[in-house]
């Protein structure tokens, strides 16, 4: 019995730590994305050279895949998480700093490494989490992260209009990362989660894992679609430069944040694949209303629709990869992670490109098509419900 309870408070207080980690990368994210405007605007770049130095993120998320989960498997979780946050520390005030696209590409390669190391580590700490406690909560680690996403996303509209610079913000944001870092790690899992069987360090992943981490592709590409791309396709519709002009960009956040909340009580009644086809339809729907009716009010709501509809597809890809019986959770992560992050690869470059040679109208569309891609998938996962 009191091995029980020194379990289950070991369990809280591991989550209690990890969910701020994961409102850690939430907060830094928002509150980089929530500048690109300002240093699009500093930097006097156009849609396609954007989308260029973006690209820089995306290559640092996949130089640290490699070793990500060799690097967990080695030294735990733990440590990667921390060492992670310091990228941030010193990588947000460089972007904030950024006087060129090559300092600016250079600020983004490593804050994409530090991004994806900590994205693992994290994950890894949260199938632990949920190993201890016995039940399914990844969606509410990441509803974690979508407050700190959302709220890094309001917060930083609000600011860039009282005219503080994206340097002030950004060495702000940067110096709570590492003071969060510092409280939190003695309370993290010092123990990653191993399953009884004698998982191998390298594997081929199953056909599940394939097709779970090509739907993670999908709704990777249009999380960073959403963050890279909707201030700046509401700006344009608003055609109001003194409007709230991250109004779009809220809405998604407060909806993917409500759809992480309820997403593990929705996964216990519908199942994973319903779950994620249902995910995958919201997306279709939403972005074919922020489309097809170019209103400010329509936009805004088609959004919040497409945040609700990627809410859970990134969570429960991840639980179902960290508690993969053939691989270890650290390196199952991370090759779905590699699908995952590819689509960060080539969706903001994608957009960028198709914004600069069409409109920034037309470059969004692909990301209709890819919810459509995503439902379809959803019905070939070879999993029992």
């Amino acid at each position: 019995m009191e091995t029980t309870i020194s379990a289950t408070h070991l369990g809280k207080t591991a989550r209690t730590a990890t969910n701020a980690m994961f409102f850690l990368c939430g907060i830094s994210f928002a509150s980089w994305a929530s500048r690109i405007p300002d240093m699009k605007e500093l930097l006097q770049l156009s849609d396609a050279a954007l989308g260029t130095v973006l690209f820089a993120m995306p290559i640092g998320s996949l130089t640290a895949l490699p070793i990500a989960g060799v690097l967990i498997h080695k030294f735990g979780s733990r440590n990667i998480t921390f060492i992670s946050t310091l990228f941030y520390f010193i990588a947000l005030p460089l972007l904030g700093m950024a006087k060129s696209s090559i300092a600016l590409a250079i600020a983004l390669f490593f804050f994409g490494f530090g991004s994806d190391m900590l994205n693992i580590a994290m994950n890894v700490q949260a199938v632990g989490v949920e190993k201890i406690l016995n039940r399914s909560i990844m969606s509410s680690f990441h509803a974690v992260f979508s407050v700190g996403f959302m709220i890094g996303a309001a917060l930083g509209g609000f600011i860039a209009k009282q005219g503080i610079t994206p340097f002030q913000h950004l060495v702000a944001i940067g110096s709570l990362d590492l003071m969060i870092a510092l409280i939190t790690y003695r309370f993290l899992l010092q123990q990653d989660h191993k399953s009884a069987e004698d998982q191998p360090l390298f594997a081929i992943p199953d056909k599940s894992l394939i097709i779970l981490g090509i739907i993670c592709f999908c709704g990777m590409l249009c999380e960073g679609a959403m963050a890279d791309w909707s201030v700046l396709y509401y700006k344009q519709v608003l055609n109001n430069p003194n409007g709230y002009t991250t109004a779009g960009f809220t809405a998604f956040s407060v909806l993917m944040v409500v759809g992480r909340v309820f997403g593990d009580k929705i996964l216990q009644n519908l199942g994973l694949q319903k779950t994620l086809l249902t995910n995958c339809l919201l997306v279709f729907l939403g972005m074919s209303i922020a489309i097809f009716i170019q209103h400010p009010v329509s936009v805004v709501i088609g959004f919040g629709i497409t945040g609700l509809g990627l809410s859970t597809i990134v969570p429960l890809i991840y639980s179902q990869a960290g508690h993969s019986k053939t691989m270890a959770a650290g390196v199952a992560l991370a090759a779905i992670s590699t699908l995952g992050i590819a689509g960060f690869l080539i969706g903001p470059v994608m957009i960028g490109y198709l914004s600069e040679f069409f409109s920034l109208k037309i470059a969004l569309m692909s990301l209709i098509i890819l919810g459509l891609l995503g439902s379809y998938l959803t019905t070939k996962i070879p999993v029992q419900e």
